[in-house]
């Protein structure tokens, strides 16, 4: 009685791994596609590379502007390049005002610097 238990038990874990084999996918060899069948290589343009090779992210710069401006909410983040340097332009608004003021990151350092304010408005009062 044991030994017949024992051949239905190696019978069955025979056909389970038969069955079990059996449902794998076949691999195929991998045949060569013509260029005309693959869709084109994206095309990296300079801002894009020159992006990804910055040490500061956006992020970053707007992390950077809330921690040296206390009680700051940033609104944006935009990369400028001036005279072969990167910057971001960081705009926040200051609680219980409603202009936006904004502030530099370089993007290479993360060195914060504090724009002067704009003297826009004061130039159209006295016109």
């Amino acid at each position: 009685m044991l030994a017949r238990n024992a051949l239905a038990l190696v019978v069955a874990t025979a056909l389970t791994a038969a069955v079990a084999g059996a449902q794998q996918p076949k691999s195929t060899t991998p045949t060569k596609t013509s260029a005309t069948q693959q869709a084109p290589a994206a095309k990296s343009s300079s801002k894009t590379s020159t992006a990804k090779a910055l040490p500061v992210s956006a992020d970053s710069a707007k992390k950077i502007v809330a921690a040296n401006e206390a009680g700051a909410t940033v609104t944006s983040a935009k990369l400028h390049h001036a005279s072969g340097k990167a910057y971001y332009e960081v705009g926040y608004k200051m609680k219980g005002e409603s202009h936006t003021q904004h502030a530099t990151v370089d993007a290479n350092t993360g060195e914060f610097a504090q724009k002067p304010a704009s003297t826009k408005s004061s130039a159209k009062k006295s016109s």
